[in-house]
């Protein structure tokens, strides 16, 4: 048995169980086994001796090695990372080798008192013990009293028969391949954040095409009328074009060189449509006559109308954004592999490099519409049947099937997957089609629900103002659009809003002041924006079970919408403004007092059931139970400290992450920071990075998503200016 090692209190005062520390990562022993000292005087002595491996940037927490290899972790006080190292002045560096009973640091004990920042100090065991060895005494210590014994780990001894030689082997060659897996996290985490960036220029388009809606209404005929007319169709430009958005966007994301992804994404977007119309013979005039067929490869008679669309004035298959999504893989695949394309002969030599990825293209892109002429008739057939569904299914399941939808579309946000749900719904045939009735648009199909929504609720304007009311009334009965997404509104506009006053009302005594503004900054941004992720995660990982109960209540509130007219659609309150007078006057008066009443009923249930919940089970929700944080780590976006100084969070979170060579693809969406790594193991826990401002973390895979909220964008432009 290998000798004990005997740790001193580095502090006088009273030593007490880590359990009882107030914060969870100390007090659940993530970190460790180990012991707590109350200081009664501000001298914090080494408890080994050692050497000094490591000193925070706010000189709170000190890191000593024995030579026994055991490593101890000191952490003065649980809020004091904020405080910059203010209140601690410093005896020793790193590398410095220390006698147990050195004086490490003095500490201003008044001043953390005067701010009411708990002064328990964590003695953790972070490595290289036997934590099933480890002995603590407690009640009142001077420093230099013994408080923990423990050994180290045991080294691995001989045996006493002969260890085979196939048995290490068997310990670690079959781990291996247990990465692989069907869906891969860091590919779907990277063709949301590629989706993303189309997706955030829809609420600019909606908002585009309300405001010229609004100014038509004001000015019925004339110049007013007009510009109306130009601003509405800036929105539809977009919502009209969006299969050609998403080549471009997925191809720049995933290309080595943005520009020329885009540009080979384009290019078999624009072959892809081409010739799936020309294999299957349909010429433009097809496309207006509404007994035109053709037949499939397979000898399949199929109508034009149905299944083909024209694409900038060629005939192609309807595939929606779907063609835009497959050709920007295509093209940026191509772009990835022939850019350095360097084996053509002397007389060819012009076409090597980047001049190859075109041809490269235009055999891609024969053999994918070769191949989306095959399957795709069968993949439409059953989008038309789903597309039939979600529209009958007011009648069918009008309750049932968007509780389901809300509820995984909330259970898949930790994981950044959402948009896997809500794009299809919202962009795609797969949410509905729709013919537009009237105006210049009138012919044209839209898919999906948001720009079905808009183009209803234009319809129904144009008819009333008319005086067609039958045809107003027919439509108004026939149309039920936002089923999946009313819910979304209901959510963000007054079940989150309830649930971060309720996590605010469980804030501790003496730190209410500090969160407020915190909570309020981020509850109006959730009220104005609709992106929910700001206080999502301020619950998400610190109380589990209230995200979940809160997904249930979250799918509740887009089953309202099959039990009473809930017609509305919008991406937060401030597009909701813009849309109220067309609402009201496509005569929805009604719904809009229903979508109010909802959102008071789910305030006050989302208030309720937070309140009791972290009561209750002690969440450690912001402000509580040990998760405290500078307001400025969470809220400012502007890093005062040079991102290119070793010691500016961005370095830091590089560190994080298992340095710059562990580091492959560096990126961003709204509230998270994406980072695609080469060995995840690398990459630190959560409690570190919760001291560098994060609100959650992620890790699957190769994949790495750190929740920074608003300033994940400016942390990425950061580190890639590092990188």
């Amino acid at each position: 048995m290998q000798a004990e090692l005997t740790i001193v209190s580095p502090l006088s005062g009273k030593a007490v169980p880590l359990e009882e520390v107030p914060d969870q990562v100390f007090a659940q022993k993530m970190m460790g086994d180990g012991i707590a000292v109350i200081p009664s005087e501000g001298k914090l002595y080494s408890p080994i001796d050692g050497e000094i491996v490591m000193i925070h940037d706010s000189l709170h927490a000190y890191g000593i090695q024995s030579p026994d290899g055991i490593e101890l972790l000191i952490h003065c006080g649980l809020e004091t990372v904020h405080l910059k190292g203010s209140v601690f002045t410093p005896k020793v560096r790193v590398g410095d080798q220390v006698k147990a009973g050195d004086l490490l640091s003095e500490i201003d004990l008044d001043t953390l008192k005067e701010k009411q920042i708990q002064t328990i100090t964590p003695i953790v065991i972070t490595g290289g013990a036997d934590l099933n060895s480890v002995k603590c005494s407690y009640g009142e210590v001077t420093h230099g009293d013994p408080i923990l014994t423990c050994r180290p780990a045991a080294a691995e001894e001989p045996e006493t028969e002969p260890v085979k030689p196939e048995a290490p082997v068997q310990k670690t060659a079959p781990e291996k391949p247990k990465k692989k897996s069907l869906i891969n996290f860091d590919f779907l985490q990277k063709l949301g954040k590629s989706l993303m960036t189309v997706i955030a220029v829809m609420p600019a388009a909606g908002l585009a095409i309300s405001l010229g809606n609004v100014i038509m209404m004001i000015f019925t005929s004339g110049t007013g009328y007009h510009i109306g007319q130009i601003i509405s169709e800036l929105g539809w430009a977009v919502i009209n074009n969006l299969n050609i958005l998403f080549a471009a966007a997925i191809g720049g994301n995933w290309a080595k060189d943005r520009a020329g992804g885009s540009f080979a994404a384009s290019i078999v977007f624009l072959l892809v449509n081409v010739l799936t119309g020309v294999m299957l013979g349909v010429t433009s005039p097809m496309l207006n006559d509404p007994n035109a067929t053709v037949t499939t490869l397979f000898g399949r008679t199929i109508s034009v109308a149905d299944y083909f669309v024209d694409v900038l004035g060629k005939p192609a298959l309807n595939m929606g954004v779907f063609v835009g999504i497959i050709s920007g893989f295509v093209g940026a695949m191509a772009y990835n592999k022939y850019y350095n394309f360097r084996k053509l002969p002397n007389a060819l030599s012009f076409f090597n490099g980047k001049r190859f990825v075109p041809l490269v293209c235009m055999l891609y892109s024969l053999i994918t519409a070769l191949i989306l002429v095959i399957f795709w008739p069968v993949v439409q057939g059953g989008i038309n049947s789903f597309g039939i569904w979600i529209a009958n299914s007011q009648a069918t399941s009008p309750v049932l099937a968007p509780f389901i939808y809300g509820m995984l579309e909330r259970l898949l946000l930790p994981f950044g997957l959402h948009h896997m749900l809500t794009i299809p719904l919202n962009y795609t045939s797969f949410g509905g089609t729709y013919t537009i009735l009237t105006g210049p648009n009138a012919g044209t199909n839209v898919y999906g629900q948001d720009p079905l929504w808009l183009a209803w609720v234009t319809d129904l304007i144009n008819f009333r103002n008319a005086g067609d009311m039958t045809s107003y009334n027919q439509l108004l009965t026939s149309i039920t659009p936002a089923r999946f997404k009313v819910g979304q509104m209901i959510g963000a506009t007054g079940l989150l809003l309830g649930i971060a006053l309720g996590m605010y009302r469980q804030v501790e005594p003496g730190h209410k002041r500090k969160y407020k503004s915190m909570f309020l900054s981020i509850a109006a941004a959730v009220f104005l924006t609709g992106v929910t992720e700001p206080i999502e995660f301020l619950f998400l990982f610190c109380a589990l079970p209230l995200y979940i109960v809160y997904a249930v209540l979250q799918g509740c509130a887009f089953a309202l919408a099959g039990i009473f007219p809930l017609r509305l659609h919008s991406f937060g309150n401030l597009e909701l403004m813009m849309r109220t007078p067309l609402a009201i006057r496509a005569g929805l008066g009604g719904d809009l007092i229903n979508f109010v009443a909802a959102v008071i009923v789910f305030f006050v249930i989302g208030y309720f059931v937070s309140y009791f919940m972290i009561g209750k089970y002690n969440y450690a929700t912001p402000g509580r139970a040990g998760n405290f944080s500078d307001e400025d780590v969470i809220m400012d976006s502007d890093d005062k400290q040079n991102p290119t100084e070793g010691n500016g969070q961005p370095e830091r979170i590089i560190t994080l992450l298992g340095g710059r060579e562990n580091i492959e693809l560096v990126d961003a969406c709204m509230t998270r920071l994406r980072v695609t790594v080469k060995d995840i193991n690398k990459v630190a826990e959560l409690p570190e990075w919760k001291a560098e401002g994060a609100m959650g973390l992620v890790k699957k895979d190769n994949g790495v998503q750190a929740i920074y909220g608003p300033k994940a964008d400016i942390l990425k432009s950061d580190i890639n200016d590092i990188l």
